[in-house]
Formats: structure tokens, sequence, C-alpha cells
């Protein structure tokens, strides 16, 4: 009998060995797949021990409590979790779980350890034995696995309490797998995290070890760099340094701060760096440190900030023009109440007299005082409230209190979502010129009275002689009428250039058809033998100012009156381009001399003793730069002379 106990011994002992042997090597276990692993552990161990439930439990954090991860019951074969005991609930059973590795109750309703979970576990699950296996870590218990008899009691022998522990080793193995693989997975996905989003800065990332070894780089730094990805392969630091080192203009200067940083392990660096093609870089470079504060490399950051320094380099530029500009400027915010002034520029103080200080945060409306016209300010506002650009002239205050006449333009600053931000004003002191330009309307009048009083008595008196008096002295008397004629014609072109340069009249839309039909009928009529011709299609509106019409008689008249045929011609024709419309006007006269070519063009001026059609080309030239329109001679023969006239398009 003994001899077959002993048998039956060993044979249990050599099963629960290869049991646990074959858990241990189990592929869940092995690759920390702890759902899969627990179902196996549970279903093994019962069917090893031969008791009705197995049964995983595992601590929470803070220990007071254990949850069951799975239970397998023989009897059905179906796994459950979820069930809790809490330690303020079962004292003396988590004591036990604490103080011992194992807990054998054969009759566990009586066994002091286990007899508190009777009323709310054993008696529910009518269970009457238990055998139970701590899982322990550094010392702690994290767990139990927990074999429990139903239907009657057994006292748990020896080889099965080793088991039992054998198989809690098993799931703490498990466990701990499956944490490790865990941390693989989150180490696994911080790296790709870290790649991806290196791959997607607008920098280029390096990182060096502490040995110099180059650990890690996206795409953009092998893009600035012009290195290829064999070239950052480790252990190639110093190849990539020198490579790196070949495309600066001062590389030594570059090494120095490498070195410096190499023997300052701590420090962080930010500095532009100049390369020899022209771009500039911003290097940032920073240790790279764990928790702890332990250093395992430097991270280096590298930015093209070429365009940047570019932009940088212009906007500075243009604030020393602004602010050295020979006209006054400002800058108001229109997104505060009463458009404050944040900015103004050195010629307005000289303008005002006002310092910086006294200027900003107020409104421009400073300047005005009693004698200011209220037409001018009434425009502004209107032009502010519409968020429109406009010009005027109007009487403003220096800080002494003298006046000055200020050419005040503002127009308005929108945002990239076409808000009105500010409003920019330039300002310029025209008192000389509103005083010459007074100073030229009194002398005008004078002499426009005056002269035309006069020469219609010379002209009356030379025409009574003509009357009255035959041969050479009427032939002279005729002469003088006609030279009285052509003077008086001069006065009144000299009338019209007065008032445009002292008005200055803004552009405006104009249709072209009848500022052309006017002229060529009234062409017509003075000159019944010229053939004045005009092209059918005039749909057109340009920009110009009105006095345009004068402009194309002018320019139709001379070249009928000066033609040398019996028949002169011209015809105006009207060109439609993408931006600007241009006015041909073609005649089949001896040409115009060279003078008059300059003075139509702009590029000389009317002399005083030069006798021809200089006023009134001069007056031409006038009202073509007063429309912001451009004139050249095409042709000039001979056989004729084409006039172009380019004026801006007006939006259809």
């Amino acid at each position: 009998m003994t001899d077959e106990s002993d048998a039956r011994r060993r044979d249990s002992r050599r099963r629960y060995q290869e049991a646990v042997l074959e858990l241990t090597t189990d592929a869940d276990v092995v690759d920390g797949r702890f759902e899969a692993a627990a179902r196996t552990i549970t279903e093994t161990a019962a069917e090893i021990v031969e008791t009705t439930r197995v049964g995983i439990w595992l601590f929470d954090e803070d220990g007071e409590r254990i949850r069951c991860v799975d239970r397998y019951d023989r009897r059905t074969g179906a796994h459950s979790d979820g069930a809790e005991l809490a330690a303020a609930t079962y004292p003396a059973y988590f004591e036990a779980l604490r103080t011992r590795r194992t807990i054998s109750a054969g009759d566990a309703r009586a066994d002091p350890r286990t007899r508190e979970l009777t009323a709310n576990y054993l008696e529910p699950e009518a269970i009457d034995s238990l055998l139970d296996a701590t899982l322990r870590s550094a010392g702690e218990v994290i767990g139990v696995v927990c074999h429990e008899q139903v239907g009657r009691t057994r006292e748990w022998t020896d080889a099965e309490r080793r088991f039992a522990g054998d198989v809690a080793d098993v799931v703490h193995r498990a466990l701990r797998n499956h944490r490790s693989a865990e941390r693989r997975r989150e180490l696994a996905f911080r790296r790709s995290l870290l790649e991806a989003q290196q791959e997607a800065m607008p920098d280029g990332v390096l990182v060096v070890g502490e040995d110099g070894s180059l650990r890690s780089w996206n795409a953009r730094f092998r893009e600035l760099w012009d290195v290829s990805a064999e070239e950052l392969e480790p252990p190639r630091g110093d190849a990539v340094l020198e490579r790196i080192s070949r495309q600066l203009a001062d590389p030594t200067a570059f090494r120095r701060r490498v070195e410096r940083l190499t023997e300052q392990p701590s420090a962080t660096s930010r500095e532009e760096i100049a390369l020899e093609d022209g771009r500039v870089f911003e290097l940032y470079s920073t240790p790279v440190r764990d928790d702890d504060g332990r250093q395992y490399g430097r991270l280096w950051l590298v930015r093209d900030v070429t365009e940047r320094k570019a932009r940088q380099e212009e906007l500075e530029l243009k604030k020393r023009a602004i602010d050295e500009a020979p006209i006054g400027i400002t800058l108001c915010d229109a997104t505060q109440s009463d458009n404050p002034l944040v900015y103004a520029n050195d010629q307005f103080e000289r303008i005002t007299g006002y310092s910086r200080e006294e200027i900003l945060g107020r409104n421009c409306r400073f300047l005005q005082g009693e004698r200011t016209e209220a037409e001018p300010v009434d425009e502004l506002r209107t032009a502010i409230d519409a968020e429109r650009s406009t010009t005027v002239e109007l009487r403003n205050y220096r800080t002494d209190g003298s006046e000055f006449w200020n050419r005040v333009t503002v127009a308005p600053v929108v945002d990239e979502r076409g808000t009105v931000t500010n409003y920019v004003g330039f300002q310029q002191d025209v008192t000389e010129r509103k005083e010459a330009t007074r100073q030229l309307r009194v002398l005008h009048r004078v002499l426009r009275h005056n002269l035309a009083n006069q020469m219609s008595i010379i002209r009356g008196t030379a025409e009574q002689l003509a009357e009255r008096s035959g041969g050479e002295t009427a032939g002279a008397a005729e002469t003088i009428v006609e030279e009285a004629d052509q003077l008086l014609g001069l006065t009144d072109k000299h009338r019209s250039i007065v008032r445009l340069l002292s008005e200055r009249p803004t552009p405006e839309p104009i249709g072209l058809e009848p500022l052309c039909r006017r002229p060529c009928r009234s062409v017509r009529i003075d000159y019944p033998d010229a053939d004045v011709s005009l092209a059918d299609d005039l749909d057109a509106t340009v920009v110009a100012i009105p006095a345009l019409e004068t402009a194309i008689h002018e320019l139709l008249a001379n070249g009928v009156a000066h033609g040398d045929r019996e028949s002169p011609s011209v015809e105006l024709r009207v060109e439609r381009r993408p931006e600007t419309v241009r006015l041909r006007i073609a005649d089949d006269g001896p040409g115009l001399p060279e003078e008059e070519r300059r003075i139509i063009t702009g590029d000389g001026a009317v002399e005083p003793l030069y006798h021809g059609l200089g006023m009134g080309l001069w007056l031409v030239h006038w009202i073509v730069s007063l429309s912001r329109g451009t004139i050249d001679i095409e042709e000039s023969s001979p056989d004729g002379t084409t006039i172009l006239i380019e004026l801006p398009r007006a939006d259809d």
C-alpha cells in the first residue's frame, strides 16, 4: 500500500512539474499576452489539482482591494471576472495574504483566516475549501491565485500547496512580461511619435549622444545641409561636422562654438551662422536629460532664416525710409476710439514743431485752429467713415501758433481679413506753393483784365485803320489784327493753364465717346475743308480730368490748322488695352518742329521768344499729366504726325 501511495505521489509531482513547465513556456505567458495567459493558467491549474474553480485576483495600486481578473469553473468550462473584495471588510483575510505565501483552508468557513468571507463570498459561491497562493514583487504582495473546492471540504497536500505557489509564480511572470510588453509598446509608440514629430518640424533636427555619435535626425536636417542618410549613420559625427564646416562662411568660429558646448555640456546656445552660399541659419542647441537630470546627449535645431532676415532688413530699410522721408508720415489706430496716432516720423515733427511725446495718443485734429476751414475737415471725416482714401489741403497750426498749409492724404490699411486696422497719413507743407499760387492768380487776373482791354483797343483801332486806308497801311493793319487775335488766344490758354495748376482737379471716370465726338464736330465746323474722321468704337471709360476734351480739341485743331494741303486730314482712333486706353491722333501735315515735340512730351518749356504752338501744346501736356496719363509722338515727318495719349482705364 505504501509503495502504491508513493507512486501516486511521484506521479502527481511529475504532473505538477510538467504542468508548471508547460505554463512557463506558454507563448502567451512569454509574450506577455496576459488575458490569454490567465485563461490558460486557470484552466490548467483546475484540471491538474482537480478542483472546482481557480481564479486570479490582483491588488489595486493602494493594496486595499483585490479584483478578480479571471476565474475558471471546471464544471461549466466558463470564465468570469470582475468580483472585488475590500481589505476594510475582510481585514483578517488581507492580513493573511500579506504575511503568508499560501493559505491552505480545508474548512474555509471555520478557518480564522478565511471565515469572515463566509457570508458574502463562501456561502453564496458554495465554497467549502480554499487554497490561495500569493503573487509577490519585490517582497510586496500584488495578487493571489485562489483554488476553490465546492460541495465538500478537502485537505490540501504539500504537493498541491507547492504547485499553487509555482502557479502563482507563473502568473507573476506572465504579468511581468505583460507589463514589459506594454512598456515596449509604449516606448515604440513614443519613438514613432518622436520620429513623426521630428519629420513634421520645419526645423532641421539632430540628436548627438554623449560619445559624439549621431542618434537621431530628420529629413529637413539632411535637406538643409545636403547630406545623405548614409553619411549620418553612426559613428559619423566627426565626418558630418566636417561636411557642415565646409559650407560655412566662418568654419573656425563654428568649431569653437561646438568645442565650447562640449566643454560645458549643460549650456544652451542660440545664434545665427552665415553660409558661403549666402543663406543664414539659426542654430539652437540644448542638452537632452531624463527626469532625474541625467544627460544623454545634445539636441541641435537648425532653421533657415534667410528669408526672414531679408524681410527684417527690408522692413528696417522701409522704416528708415519712412522715418527719414521728406514728407510727414503718421499712422493712427483705427481699432481704438477717436483714431489715436501711434506713429509719427521725424519730418512730421519738423513740420508741426511737436515732439513725439506730444503727438502720440492724440487725434490729428490737434493741428486745427480757428481759421481751419470746415470743408476739408468734413471731407477727411467722411473719407475715414467710408474707409476710403482722400487728399485735402487745409490750414493747420504749429506748436508755436504759426499757420501753415498742409496737404494731407489719408488711406486705410487693412489686415488679411480686409478689416481696416489703421490709417496712414501723409503731410506736406505746401505753404509756399499756396502763396505762390495765390500771387499767380492775382497777377493773372490783373494781366488778363488789362491785357484783354488794351488788346481790344489795339485790335479795334487796327480794324478801323484797315477800313479807311489801303495798300501797305491796310496790310499792316490786318497783320496787327491777326497778331492781336493770336495773342488773345494765347491769353485764354494761359488762363486755362493757371486754373489747372492752381486747382489741380482730381481724375475721375469719364466716358470717351462724348469727349471725342464734340471736339471732332467743332473742328469740322471751324475747318469745313478738312477731313476729320473718328473711329466708330468709342465704348471706353478712362480716368482723367474733365479738361481732357480741351486737349483733344487742341490736337485735332492743330492737325488741320497747320497742314500744308488744300484738304488736310486728321484721324482720331481709340484703342482699348487691358489696363489703359490709347488715343491715337494722326494728321497729314508737315510734322512738328523739335521745339514743339519737346513741349508736348514734357521734355521742354515754352520759351518767351518762341513763336509757335507752344502754349497750346503745353496746355495739352498739363491736362494729360494731371490725368495721370502719358503722351508721346509716334511719328513726325513731312508726311504727318501721330500723337499717342495713354490714359488709365476705369473698371468696367
